[in-house]
């Protein structure tokens, strides 16, 4: 069985790298800075197993917009809380507070991974 990927959108590319270096030996990520007009995501359960999808600002949620509701489990993580605090009642996605210590972030990029990905084994 062919293992699905991960689809990181992080438009600063800085957790990206990091759930690379942390987790790049286990899962498979597809990186996206932006999405372009040519993104098709119709496909999307059968490529990826979830989404983590990086929010610092505002214009990060039209891209949101393409993958919501798209039957992939997404976790929205952002350093706003303010951001964080707009998604809390939106049943079909989880949120993370990339504020925390780095410590923590591997707990909570760990046990998102153990909870959604059809690869991890950790």
């Amino acid at each position: 069985m062919e293992t699905k990927e991960v689809l990181v959108y992080d438009n600063q590319h800085g957790f990206s790298r990091f759930l690379k270096k942390q987790f790049g030996k286990d899962i498979n990520f597809k990186v996206y800075k932006k999405f372009s007009p040519e993104d098709n995501f119709d496909n999307i359960q059968e490529e990826y197993s979830f989404i983590f999808f990086i929010v610092y600002s505002g214009e990060d949620l039209f891209d949101f917009i393409k993958l919501q509701r798209k039957g992939v489990p997404i976790v929205v993580c952002s350093f706003n809380k303010e951001v964080l605090c707009k998604f809390k009642n939106i049943d079909d996605i989880s949120l993370l507070d990339i504020s925390a210590s780095r410590e923590e972030l591997i707990n909570n990029f760990q046990m998102a991974l153990h909870t959604y990905s059809d690869a991890y084994i950790n």
